[in-house]
């Protein structure tokens, strides 16, 4: 079969828009995901190097969500999901399709307000088979759905698998293999850009479930780009890896600060989780120290802001109805670069 396009981030560019913004602090960066109101689309990866509830909680506070990583046992999930309600935010949890998902449910789901459904690859039969029963035993329980990558898998999930009543209270985590460390691609050959997820499942199938963007995210335009194709929301990793609130002691190496940050399905998530280190793809490295996610996080909704700006768009709505893509040369992402020395 002859290939299609697909672009991801750097492929393409926003087209300026005519806007009447009197200042970028205007923009409404508000959000609805799974039916979870958000005052900036920003969720922290459920990755064990990103969010435990240090994260959650300054995430919550700064208007986002985090999802609790799952490479844990039950007893200490429930533990971090108590401790953010108890500092007053709100918090996922995760859950795979392993014997414990059940268990994992009832221990935290009443302290939590979503669950994510932490799978490689969505699209499959074990995933249909836990989220019929699922959708028998938790009802309105909010859920995010990953990965999926297609708009064919949107699909099914929306025609066959998730009820119709329950469409508001889900959500769709996009991509394969986009994120930083992740070796899913290359290993398999396997996978579909982000941005080109986004695009594909929103084009077919609109708002009628939630989509977040997840993978290779690597600046604030990427998050606009994001939403512009479509994303009610962005699940980050890497660029919140490193910080004060990220798990993991700081490592000093040549007078410079790092933390480390661990690919899902990587051999140190897999020993942390004691299951054998077959089957890798993902790895591990050292990213340096940002000090709070405070300041990480305001930069980037600089930039979004800025973006809105440029859009002439003052919610993120309006940003998706009048978003225009131009695909670009490799000449033209490196006049993108700073090039002035």
């Amino acid at each position: 079969m002859k290939p299609r396009k697909a672009y991801s981030f750097d492929d393409v560019m926003l087209v300026p828009r005519y806007s009447e913004m009197n200042s970028r602090a205007d923009a409404d960066l508000s959000t609805t995901v799974a039916g979870i109101r958000l005052r900036i689309p920003i969720i922290a990866a459920n990755m064990s190097s990103v969010c435990e509830e240090p994260m959650a909680i300054t995430l919550g506070e700064l208007g986002g969500l985090g999802i609790l990583h799952r490479m844990c046992s039950v007893d200490k999930q429930a533990a971090m999901v108590k401790k953010v309600r108890q500092a007053g935010q709100m918090a996922g949890f995760s859950i795979g399709v392993g014997t414990d998902w059940r268990e994992r449910m009832e221990a935290c789901r009443h302290d939590a307000c979503i669950v994510c459904l932490d799978v490689a690859h969505g699209h499959h039969r074990r995933v249909v088979e836990l989220l019929h029963e699922y959708f028998a035993l938790y009802s309105d329980y909010p859920i995010i759905i990953g990965q999926i990558a297609t708009a064919k898998a949107a699909g099914m999930f929306i025609d066959e698998v998730v009820p119709e009543k329950h469409h508001p209270t889900v959500a769709f985590k996009t991509s394969i293999g986009g994120g930083s460390l992740c070796t899913t691609r290359i290993k398999t050959g396997f996978g579909v850009p982000t941005l080109q997820a986004i695009w594909d499942i929103a084009e077919v199938h609109g708002h009628k479930i939630s989509i977040i963007g997840d993978g290779g995210i690597k600046n604030s335009g990427d998050l606009v780009k994001s939403l512009a194709a479509g994303a009610d929301a962005v699940m980050l990793g890497n660029l919140l890896a490193g910080t004060d609130e990220s798990p993991g002691n700081i490592i000093k190496s040549k007078d410079l600060l790092y933390k480390v940050y661990r690919g899902s399905a990587s051999f140190g998530d897999k020993a942390l989780r004691g299951e054998e280190t077959r089957n890798v793809e993902g790895e591990e490295a050292l990213v340096p120290y940002k000090g709070s996610v405070k300041r990480v996080v305001s930069g980037l909704l600089d930039g979004v802001r800025s973006g809105f700006s440029y859009g002439g768009a003052a919610s993120i709505h309006e940003l998706q109805a009048h978003a225009e893509f131009v695909e670009i040369t490799a000449h033209g992402f490196a006049e993108s670069l700073p090039h002035g020395k």
